[in-house]
């Protein structure tokens, strides 16, 4: 879209605030449902902006407008606000004024008034967006939207059909789960009649159904209102097929049109209390209160932890579509090397080979989230996405950094491998190594019953720290049954943030991804998705360790033996015999089979 389009719906925006009484308005980058992949309806300030980026935060003025976005997306943004009157507001860069510091400085005093749509943003993260503003600016919540009527041709809301899980595959009804979330729920808000959940994950997880309304998630755009022995489904209805519907009877669920939740609620008596996360929406919150409801903020939400700790069935689920993964990509790497040594591959030629591979697999669904193919350079940019615009073409040498991961419908799949296209450089294997060295120490932990993300983290990041290397990102993130590839509540990271003080417990899953990046240069990470398993009991308590759920050889090639001590070598052995003897009878090609059997030779 051109710069004149964007300033012509900026002042279409403007005249909407005049109307309704606001100097400013703010549209970040959310749904109703804190969705980490956004639908096209909710698009707004990619819509208002032309800014593509998934993250940032646009806010206009009657004078002014400007967009804060973090560093990923700095030269994306300068480029595509070019000519519009936005202002690049570059996240984290000193001097840069968070978004209520450049409202005070826009804004005049009394009878000025920051608006947001209540819709798409909740009280904590409307506080947080406009923590410091001046006590003489006010601060509206907006029923109304108005990209409602500013936004012509709109994409329609998502109403994909419902795929029913089987129990068999879930590993517990949907009615169980329902009474399971209530009774947690009463646990901390003891008063509570209904439970209302807006979180897509936590949706799909409770009624064991999946669909497609969002990319690389399967999900579809829902609120759920649970009460004791009934709960309501508030979705596009024409999505419920009859398959849907038998199931949906089964568990005692009723279903109502995705705007039928405030009709719902009306209809109870004054006073009833309803418990809700505390990233429920202000459209629903203040809904209540306005219907004589009282809201009760949930702080220690229970959803996320149940559904973080995997049953047996989800386990298994697990395994099987490792499996399937592991065949896809070794498939992909007997084909890579010698295509690399040829010159032939780019970054775009990888994500297209390896998709298709996996496409073949038995229940493949679709990624789990972009494909990174970075080479060299673009390795280095931990969320680098290959574009047509920024394809790079793989050289027989250096380093590719692939992190990729699909959806079957038996569970999700989330791994890194670093891929030696030729020669390397002395720093890029010994930043292999490393990286392989705390890769493995996590892998290998025991712990006590009790751990949490922030103390595990430092057994990835010891052997590089020694050598003066560390990283910016995470170790670490949970990761969904057939859900989004990003899960909550638990993480591995060296921050002090509430998911790294979460206990791991048995059945969590949890990625293990240290990397290196040398910017400008190669970047390097290896991923394994582990489960927490039972690790014994000693004198000294209760321990749990992890079992390796991902099935792929390392690239042995870039690693600097002499920085292996016999029981790293030892456990990259065991690993690899675990990888052949569970991959090779999935492998049909007689190649493939050849190619993985060389991968996994033991090491000296």
């Amino acid at each position: 879209m051109t710069a004149s389009e964007i300033t012509l719906r900026l002042s279409h925006l403007r005249q909407w605030m005049n109307e309704a009484r606001l100097s400013a308005f703010v549209v970040p980058t959310t749904d109703p449902h804190n969705s980490e992949y956004t639908p096209a309806y909710w698009m707004c300030r990619e819509w208002l902006t032309g800014f593509t980026g998934s993250a940032g935060t646009a806010v206009v003025t009657q004078t002014g407008a400007a967009l804060w976005t973090d560093s990923r997306y700095f030269l994306q943004a300068e480029d595509q606000l070019a000519g519009t009157g936005i202002t690049l507001m570059r996240e984290g860069v000193d001097g840069v004024p968070t978004i209520a510091e450049w409202l005070n400085s826009q804004l005049p005093g009394d009878g000025s008034a920051v608006g947001f749509s209540a819709q798409v943003m909740s009280a904590e993260m409307a506080a947080a967006t406009l923590s410091g503003l001046r006590a003489d600016i006010g601060v509206q919540a907006v029923d109304a939207d108005p990209f409602a009527t500013l936004w012509q041709g709109r994409p329609a809301l998502p109403a994909t059909p419902l795929r029913v899980m089987p129990d068999s595959v879930a590993g517990e009804s949907a009615r169980s789960k329902l009474r399971q979330i209530f009774a947690a729920v009463r646990g901390y808000q003891p008063d509570a009649d209904l439970v209302m959940v807006n979180d897509l994950s936590e949706i799909a997880w409770t009624l064991n159904m999946r669909a497609d309304d969002i990319p690389y998630n399967p999900l579809f755009v829902a609120y759920l209102a649970i009460g004791e022995g009934h709960a309501t489904l508030f979705t596009a209805t024409e999505r419920i097929t009859p398959e849907a519907a038998e199931a949906l009877a089964a568990a005692g669920v009723s279903t109502a049109p995705y705007d039928g939740w405030a009709a719902c609620l009306d209809k109870l008596p004054k006073g009833a209390v309803i418990a809700c996360p505390a990233t429920m929406n202000m459209q629903v919150t203040t809904a209540c209160t306005r219907m004589g409801l009282k809201v009760a903020t949930v702080a220690d939400w229970p959803i996320p932890l149940l559904k973080s700790m995997k049953n047996a069935a989800e386990q298994q689920g697990f395994r099987e579509a490792m499996e399937r993964d592991g065949v896809a990509m070794v498939r992909f790497l007997r084909r890579f090397y010698p295509a690399a040594a040829e010159g032939v591959l780019s970054e775009v030629k990888v994500d297209e080979w390896l998709t298709a591979m996996r496409a073949e697999e038995e229940g493949f669904v679709g990624l789990s989230f972009p494909t990174i193919a970075g080479y060299a350079a673009h390795g280095s940019i931990v969320h680098y996405e290959a574009t047509p615009e920024t394809d790079a073409p793989i050289a027989p040498k250096g380093l590719l950094l692939l992190d990729s991961g699909a959806q079957y419908d038996c569970g999700t799949t989330d791994i890194t491998r670093t891929l030696a296209a030729g020669p390397l450089t002395d720093e890029e294997r010994r930043a292999y190594t490393l990286v392989l060295k705390g890769h493995l120490a996590l892998q290998h932990c025991r712990f006590p019953r009790g751990t949490t993300g922030l103390q595990l983290d430092t057994a990835a990041r010891y052997a590089m720290w020694q050598a003066g290397y560390d990283f910016g990102h995470g170790t670490g993130h949970g990761v969904g049954h057939q859900l989004c590839v990003h899960e909550g509540p638990q993480q591995i990271r060296k921050n002090v943030r509430t998911c790294t003080l979460i206990p791991l417990v048995e059945g969590m899953t949890i990625t293990d991804e240290p990397g290196i990046y040398a910017a400008g240069q190669f970047g390097v990470r290896i991923e394994n998705t582990l489960l927490v398993v039972d690790g014994g009991e000693t004198p000294y308590g209760r321990f749990l360790a992890f079992e390796p759920l991902t099935l792929c050889p390392y690239d042995l090639t870039p690693v600097c033996r002499e920085m292996l001590s016999d029981v790293e070598v030892g456990w990259i052995n065991a690993y690899h015999a675990t990888v052949r003897e569970r991959l090779l009878p999935r492998l049909t090609d007689e190649a493939d089979r050849q190619w993985l059997i060389s991968a996994t030779e033991p090491i000296a």
